[in-house]
């Protein structure tokens, strides 16, 4: 039996995103017109929209954000909690800073327990699989953006669910 496709585990976010649909990661990968879009929605350079992932964020990450990328809050307290995931944390329940993230994250039809959990359940390569074919473009097959503002393929125009 043939081991599946190579998974980039940088792309686990510790919170339950899935970084490989974010727009800072996609700009940074697919550059061209979204990484400038998304330096303008920043008023950033083009060349500070970069990250490789939630795993690798302090080697190269976003910088230009207070509570997330390099300066974020949730890998600060995991770290000093010895935790790989808020899945790890017995506190998640009553933590507002993950609730808030969590809510937000709800806009965008992300439900970030359901992916935490689905993580210790599955194992972390089942769960980067499915989460790589759930964010590709319906039209194009790409991966895809996602944010609360542009629900759009940034390649093809094709609106995402």
């Amino acid at each position: 039996m043939q081991p599946g496709p190579a998974v980039n585990r940088n792309l686990v976010g510790r919170c339950g995103v899935y970084c490989g649909a974010c727009e800072i990661r996609r700009g940074f990968e697919d550059a061209g017109k979204l990484r400038l879009d998304v330096a303008q929605k920043h008023n950033c350079m083009p060349g500070d929209v970069r990250c490789n992932g939630c795993r690798s964020v302090h080697i190269i990450g976003w910088s230009r954000a207070k509570d997330y990328g390099k300066n974020c809050a949730i890998l600060a307290c995991l770290k000093t909690r010895g935790l790989e995931t808020c899945g790890d944390c017995e506190k998640l329940s009553s933590c507002d800073r993950w609730r808030k993230l969590a809510e937000h994250c709800l806009e965008i039809g992300v439900y970030l327990k359901a992916n935490l959990q689905a993580i210790q359940q599955q194992g972390v390569d089942a769960w980067l699989q499915a989460q790589e074919e759930r964010w590709q473009c319906q039209a194009c097959g790409r991966p895809v953006a996602v944010d609360s503002i542009t629900p759009r393929c940034h390649r093809c125009g094709v609106y995402q669910l």
